[in-house]
């Protein structure tokens, strides 16, 4: 049985075939998904509609979406009569999008491409690649994240410790990725192994309070976006943060970079850099 960090490879790697399309691609897109909105900017693919795109911008830097991105409304409740008034050639959804399918498709004809988790990106953009006619676009990506995932996996041989990947969510509490989530398929396609052992989450991540990890022997890796810095200051002068094992100076690694869990295949690299520093960081220590 293939491992996790086996299939993904395989995926990375597999060939882009072209298939043979009758008409023109869709030049005109709008889209109801911010990791789907990342591939297309990465394809070098400009939306003309994106739902909430002040929150894509916010939560992913990279690639930027240009100020010409009409906003489409929330992602599961997009502004119909905002779509309809951009007449799209197609609109990309999500299998989560399936209840409002056929309002959509009144409008212009669906593209829906699994965006949950690594496998699922990766499958999305070679999709993308295709019906786009932007194949080459596409092997440059997977190429591009198939060498960090295999640049971390070198160091990760060398890293005897689990490591924990979470964010914060209030005095007691993290949220910690799991398979599943673009962050926890990260962490596993690195070859790192994740130190939280009681099961996969729906989304691919866990609400869990400190207490219940505090003494496991893991690094743990703390998301720390600017809303939270405060919050993980106040953590740090705890005299409960102080004395867990987990969350000690020696083992604690806050992840200052601006990087969410919303991304797509950039940051599913970005995330792969990091996680190499991290790891030249634990080696040199």
């Amino acid at each position: 049985m293939l491992s996790r960090r086996r299939l993904l490879t395989a995926l990375l790697l597999a060939p882009l075939y072209a298939r043979a399309d009758a008409g023109r691609p869709p030049q005109k897109l709008a889209v109801l998904d911010w990791g789907l909105t990342e591939i297309l900017l990465a394809l070098g693919v400009t939306p003309a509609g994106v739902s909430a795109p002040d929150w894509y911008r916010k939560l992913i830097p990279t690639p930027a979406l240009p100020a010409s991105a009409l906003d489409l409304g929330l992602l599961f409740q997009p502004n119909l009569e905002t779509l309809y008034a951009l007449r799209p050639d197609a609109i990309v959804i999500t299998p989560q999008h399936a209840l409002l399918k056929p309002a959509l498709e009144r409008i212009a004809p669906t593209i829906a491409l699994p965006a949950h988790g690594l496998a699922e990106l990766i499958s999305a953009a070679r999709q993308l690649g295709e019906r786009l006619q932007r194949q080459p676009q596409a092997a440059q990506i997977l190429a591009s994240l198939n060498d960090k995932l295999s640049r971390a996996s070198l160091l990760a041989r060398q890293v005897e410790r689990p490591a924990l990947l979470a964010a914060p969510v209030d005095a007691l509490h993290l949220r910690v990725y799991t398979a599943g989530s673009l962050p926890g398929d990260v962490l596993a396609a690195c070859g790192l192994r994740n130190g939280w052992q009681g099961g996969a989450g729906a989304e691919g991540s866990v609400l869990v309070e400190l207490t219940r990890i505090g003494d496991l022997n893991a690094r743990l890796m703390l998301l720390t976006p600017d809303e939270q810095r405060e919050l993980v200051s106040q953590w740090r002068q705890s005299p409960l943060w102080q004395r867990l094992p987990l969350t000690s100076a020696r083992n604690l690694n806050l992840i200052e970079e601006n990087i969410s869990d919303a991304g797509a295949l950039i940051t599913a690299g970005r995330f792969a850099d990091i996680f190499t520093g991290m790891m030249m960081r634990w080696r040199d220590a």
